[in-house]
């Protein structure tokens, strides 16, 4: 069963906790398309891409388009944020089996956004199980989330992974979900993952959701409308991607992910109180 709106129970948990899993999005079939597409575009990226090379998809294939506004998932995440939904980014979070060079360390995503908590959220799609075993994503859930002080690390080494906050990892939860189901957290939430040492690989498709209101402080970035009417102050609106050559769709990516990952780099050498940065000490 699909999840659909979710009920104010909900509402208030993923308020309390930062975070709320598993909901039901995605059919087996859509799974099995979905996971195909992202299994196909890594071939063209020569098989084991970075993630910072695999994101902004929603851009340029309009088979990634289809799946960041797909009206489940929206739904969802319209129950949280409003009416008014704007995909800021997408990105491809993969750990190949058996690989154990791939892990992501102790972050927060409001270190990086550059947006008003309050107005953001992240939908986690899972493409295939994602299990501790394979590395699924880990998160320190509860209202001391938000008072999480940085780690002892060098200011260089912080900034490069978005100011680490302080974790105990006896407070970490596995997010554990099956194929077709998704996580949702909000940008204050401590997470991580661990390296994938089984035989079963992990595809998770990330959506950073985010409204009208959140009004960027640098630039223009570009946004798709998910949802809504409002106007988009800020923010560069643009349209959904039309069917293109599989080479042209390629190309045009890559210059989106750099963009992306360039404008990434600027908002964490740039703290400021309204993203809630954690700034050197």
């Amino acid at each position: 069963m699909m999840s659909g709106p979710l009920s104010q129970d909900q509402c208030r948990r993923y308020e309390r906790e930062g975070i709320l899993f598993p909901l039901p999005v995605l059919a087996p079939a859509e799974v099995r398309a979905y996971r195909a597409a992202c299994d196909d575009l890594e071939s063209q990226l020569g098989g084991k891409p970075r993630t910072i090379e695999v994101r902004q998809m929603h851009l340029h294939f309009p088979w990634a388009c289809a799946l960041a506004t797909h009206p489940a998932i929206l739904d969802v995440v319209e129950s949280l944020l409003g009416p008014n939904l704007l995909i800021w980014a997408t990105e491809l979070f993969t750990k190949h089996a058996s690989d154990a060079t791939v892990s992501i360390g102790w972050h927060r995503d409001k270190t990086y956004m550059r947006f008003d908590p309050a107005t953001t959220a992240t939908a986690w799609i899972a493409l295939g199980p994602s299990t501790p075993e394979n590395g699924c994503m880990r998160a320190i859930p509860g209202p001391a989330r938000r008072e999480a002080q940085p780690s002892e690390e060098t200011v260089g080494a912080r900034r490069r992974r978005g100011a680490a906050p302080m974790v105990h990892e006896s407070d970490a939860m596995d997010i554990v979900l099956r194929a077709g189901e998704m996580s949702l957290h909000d940008a204050d939430i401590p997470h991580g993952s661990a390296a994938n040492h089984s035989p079963e690989k992990r595809v998770g498709f990330v959506i950073r959701f985010v409204t009208p209101a959140g009004r960027p402080l640098d630039g223009s970035p570009p946004v798709l409308r998910a949802r809504g009417t409002d106007p988009c102050h800020g923010f560069r609106l643009v349209n959904p991607p039309a069917e293109s050559g599989c080479a042209d769709a390629l190309v045009g990516m890559k210059e989106s992910a750099a963009q992306h990952l360039e404008a990434v780099l600027h908002n964490l050498k740039r703290p400021d109180e309204r993203a809630g940065h954690l700034t050197d000490r």
